[in-house]
């Protein structure tokens, strides 16, 4: 895609060729999916908090000074639960379940160095 500065105002989309505004449209198109699996991921987060609040303080392997097990835990809280359980998971999972299979085939063993042991 041609740069152009900020705020320079409108590209006149209608100017360029069919190719290039495909391309763009290829591109709104990828900020629009990558917003929305954001908030997809966020609403699940809200979604263990509230219904799972017992589980995720019971798998949460961390310290908060303003930590209240009594109150649902905050999204930040549920994730660091499942990050944590993660390894755990791939170790007892069938070798046919189908979320390992999807996280072991795009999971990067140099970035988690125990990898290797849980699956």
């Amino acid at each position: 895609m041609t740069p152009i500065r900020r705020r320079s105002g409108d590209q006149h989309l209608h100017r360029k060729s069919e190719r290039y505004r495909q391309q763009v449209a290829r591109k709104i198109g990828a900020y629009h999916r990558y917003v929305q699996l954001g908030c997809i991921a966020q609403g699940l987060l809200l979604h263990l908090a509230f219904n799972f609040r017992a589980e995720v303080w019971r798998s949460f392997r961390g310290w908060l000074r303003t930590m209240k097990p009594n109150r649902e835990p905050s999204e930040m809280v549920v994730a660091y639960a499942l990050r944590s359980n993660l390894l755990d998971f791939l170790a007892v999972a069938p070798e046919d379940d189908e979320l390992k299979i999807i996280l072991t085939s795009y999971a990067d063993p140099d970035r988690m160095p125990d990898w290797n042991v849980a699956a």
